[in-house]
């Protein structure tokens, strides 16, 4: 995000910034929608973020960064996507404790 901090008018909105590949950008849109809608993970980010902000675009940003990171991982490590790999991760960690 992008915000106005000196200047004359500095009561403006502040916007998406267009920093990184606008091709990765554009390309990453659909399937952050998709995933908004189909996975809760995703979907109770998405939420939170509107219900803070108000601004469903930047809660949208944030998935599709999330998503990258998400696909990014998974490419390096040469692993599979498991859904529940939080879920999972969280009660290992309760049963050690």
């Amino acid at each position: 995000m992008v915000e106005k901090q000196s200047g004359t008018c500095v009561k403006g909105k502040p916007k998406i910034a267009k920093k990184g590949n606008r091709y990765l950008r554009s390309a990453l849109h659909l399937p952050a929608l998709s995933t908004i809608k189909w996975n809760d993970n995703f979907r109770d980010q998405y939420a939170r973020i509107v219900a803070k902000h108000g601004i469903k675009m930047k809660a949208c940003v944030s998935v599709q960064r999330k998503l990258l990171e998400l696909i990014y991982v998974i490419y390096k490590n040469k692993t599979v996507y498991d859904k529940d790999y939080e879920s999972k991760k969280n009660s290992m960690l309760a049963q050690k404790a």
